[in-house]
């Protein structure tokens, strides 16, 4: 099991890795205040706290911002803000392309990490205060844990003595789960109690759609051939009986154009329902070859990545990934020379593996129809199964 996933996480991993390309509409503001209209990479906000890569309309020549050299930039329809700030993190003072997440008499920016995301408050007689929103992924010991437990209520203390002035904001700093969401509500409600102009303090406010990457819920129906399988009880030489059954299922998929081009996630169930495979084996010594039949349906829950190429309306793409299959209903007969010798049933069995596949993409209005052939390989010597499939997709 722990293989299992240790696989999905190297393939997921190394995957993400690769260089991408996601381009929006948008504009930088030069340190002059002009605005520069064209395309910018919308690449995970890590990276956009780092550098802008900027198409200016009419060029074909990207070119490399680095915090400091632009004042900003902007995802058009009231997309994601960036400006250059400096900050002091992990224990020295650097520019930074920060997310501005609120703009007004209390500033809110964000500057993301690996893991991790730093809000920095800021009102508006300058006065700061940080609150580090880390990952379960950023600590390895309970010792640690409790480290930036602690960490994080001082942090919080000092952002509620910012927040002084609205009984409100400082009372929901207190939520156990400070999401960017919550935060955003946060400096509202500090807004909403301290400013007396009528409500035009806040001048820009983080659209939580901006950030929110597409999912699609996918049926799915196809034909399953098993060149190999074996049982866990089966105790015949012959480890090769074959056979073939269809197969539906549902999934969930979730783009992460940001992170990698044309990817995306996925994860689903497959049902096979009880089949029966048979072969014939005749054992050393034998007069005559038994004849030995399986039966059992299987539950099938897979997780992995899928990546699509190009850009026309047919998209070629590969998929890969682990699984993890219970097979139940598990029974086994045996006729020789005319007479049933084994009649048993045995308790539900498991076993893991990898999967690979190919195919093609077509969308159809807001949804896509997907076509694509796969193989599937146990990686438990017990289970030993090799499943040939051919499956349609429809995408909501």
């Amino acid at each position: 099991m722990k293989k299992f996933f240790l696989f999905v996480l190297l393939a997921i991993s190394a995957t993400a890795t690769m260089a991408q390309i996601n381009p929006k509409p948008g504009y930088v503001i030069t340190n002059n205040g002009d605005t520069i209209r064209g395309t910018i990479d919308f690449l995970s906000n890590k990276k956009l706290s780092r550098q802008c890569v900027f198409w200016a309309d009419g060029e074909s020549e990207a070119k490399t911002y680095k915090p400091g050299e632009i004042e900003g930039f902007r995802f058009t329809n009231n997309g994601k803000y960036f400006v250059t700030r400096r900050f002091e993190l992990f224990g020295e003072s650097q520019l930074y392309f920060a997310e501005f997440m609120v703009q007004g008499m209390m500033n809110l920016y964000c500057v993301a990490d690996t893991y991790d995301e730093y809000f920095f408050f800021e009102r508006d007689d300058g006065e700061m205060a940080l609150l580090t929103n880390k990952s379960f992924m950023s600590s390895s010991s309970i010792h640690e844990s409790d480290d930036i437990k602690q960490e994080q209520k001082e942090q919080v203390g000092r952002v509620k003595l910012l927040l002084k002035d609205s009984w409100k904001a400082c009372h929901d700093m207190d939520d156990s789960f400070l999401s960017r969401r919550k935060l955003v509500d946060v400096v509202r409600d500090y807004h909403n109690d301290v400013c007396t102009d009528g409500g035009t303090c806040m001048v820009y406010e983080y659209k939580e759609s901006s950030d929110k990457m597409k999912t699609h819920i996918k049926p799915f129906a196809g034909y399953a051939y098993f060149s190999h399988e074996r049982t866990e009880a089966q105790n015949l030489p012959d480890e090769n009986y074959h056979g073939g059954v269809l197969e539906v299922g549902l999934g969930v998929e979730v783009d992460i154009e940001r992170v990698m081009r044309g990817g995306s996630v996925e994860f689903g169930v497959i049902y096979s329902p009880k089949t029966k495979f048979e072969h014939d084996t005749k054992v050393k010594g034998g007069i005559e070859p038994s004849h030995t039949t399986y039966e059992k349906s299987r539950w099938t829950v897979f997780l992995g990545m899928v990546k699509r190429f190009g850009k026309g309306k047919i998209q070629p793409l590969v998929r890969g990934g682990g699984f993890y299959v219970f097979h139940r209903g598990n029974h086994e007969t045996r006729i020789y020379q005319q007479k049933q010798i084994v009649d048993i049933d045995w308790d539900p069995t498991t076993h893991y593996g990898v999967y690979l596949g190919a195919g093609a993409q077509m969308p159809v209005g807001n949804h896509f129809v997907r076509l694509h052939a796969d193989w599937f390989k146990s990686l438990q010597a017990s289970g030993n199964m090799m499943k040939w499939g051919l499956t349609a997709e429809f995408a909501l």
